[in-house]
């Protein structure tokens, strides 16, 4: 029998005790998402930055798993610093994302190419419905902390966006940001 446990989460480091798990990923992983090639190899070779970290919390026989998302302040040529994006692989499972502290943009596609952009600010709950893929996009300039929250047996998807992108890029503007249809 499953008991109750508290989680701590430090809302601006997105520290989570007790964690199960994580993953980073630097911006050499990074390589097939960002579209300025020549900008991002010149910063992997100058120190491959990390780009943003993943901490969860999984509690065995539990249908629910959650944790935090941590994307660094920084860009590529201009690209703001984002995770890989993904559908889940069950298409029926959506995801919640709480945005704790920073400032970001959600990018959401569906699978028929409707496009919704959803701001990420401390104390927004954005809402992912199943079938969409999302991607997150720190447009601050300190780190972007949110917590998803979905069911184990979501699953994640890369492959669709790493192959065929987003329509959408966001990237640093003049006054603030731009978003702009993904040239390819």
């Amino acid at each position: 029998m499953l008991v109750p446990e508290n989680v701590r989460i430090d809302s601006v480091s997105g520290a989570i005790a007790p964690e199960t798990e994580r993953y980073e990923k630097r911006l050499s992983e990074l390589s097939q998402i960002f579209a300025d090639r020549e900008a991002l190899g010149r910063m992997v070779v100058e120190g491959d930055p990390l780009v943003y970290k993943v901490l969860a919390y999984r509690k065995d026989g539990s249908d629910l798993w959650f944790g935090t998302t941590i994307i660094e302040a920084g860009d590529v040529g201009g690209e703001y610093f984002m995770t890989r994006g993904h559908f889940h692989k069950r298409h029926d499972m959506g995801e919640v994302y709480y945005t704790q502290s920073g400032k970001g943009v959600l990018v959401l596609q569906s699978r028929d190419g409707r496009v919704e952009l959803l701001d990420m600010l401390p104390g927004t709950c954005s809402f992912i419905p199943p079938n969409w893929a999302h991607r997150s996009i720190n447009v601050g300039p300190e780190p972007l902390v949110f917590v998803w929250v979905c069911d184990t047996e979501a699953g994640n998807d890369y492959g669709e966006i790493l192959e065929k992108g987003m329509a959408k890029r966001v990237i640093v503007g003049g006054d603030g940001l731009r978003v702009v249809d993904r040239a390819d």
